[in-house]
């Protein structure tokens, strides 16, 4: 679903500047789902982008953090423009994934991650390790 909502003509004009290439290397390496592209590629870059602002990394270049936030501001858009196409073609596993990825982006948290880290008066020392504790909040 990342490579699919990366390749939305919408980002037809986001480019990898040279500058960027570093850190979207050091970016490959700390975002959770792989990205198979190369690194200058705008697919990986989108990519890239969108699960840091899932993963709340900071950025250190400038040019960066304004395509990220220019990739933000059409994701939920987008995301929710495809869990509607899937619901519409009744694939339902799909259609669950979709709806994940939709409120991933919306709260900025993995759903792997503790409801808790929506908190911030929460101490990201006691999150982490109930996090640790892989302690279930759906009961």
């Amino acid at each position: 679903l990342f490579r699919v909502f990366a390749k939305s003509d919408e980002f037809k004009y986001v480019l990898v500047r040279a500058n960027e290439r570093v850190e979207l290397q050091k970016l490959l390496t700390q975002v959770p789902v792989p990205v198979k592209e190369a690194v200058d590629s705008p697919v990986a870059k989108i990519n890239c982008l969108l699960q840091a602002y899932i993963s709340r990394i900071p950025l250190d270049s400038y040019a960066i953090f304004s395509d990220m936030i220019y990739i933000t501001q059409s994701a939920n858009r987008i995301i929710r423009a495809l869990f509607e196409i899937v619901l519409h073609r009744s694939w339902a596993q799909l259609t669950q994934i979709t709806l994940d990825l939709a409120k991933m982006v919306e709260q900025r948290m993995w759903r792997s991650q503790t409801p808790l880290r929506q908190f911030k008066s929460i101490k990201s020392d006691i999150v982490r390790s109930i996090e640790k504790k892989d302690f279930p909040f759906d009961r």
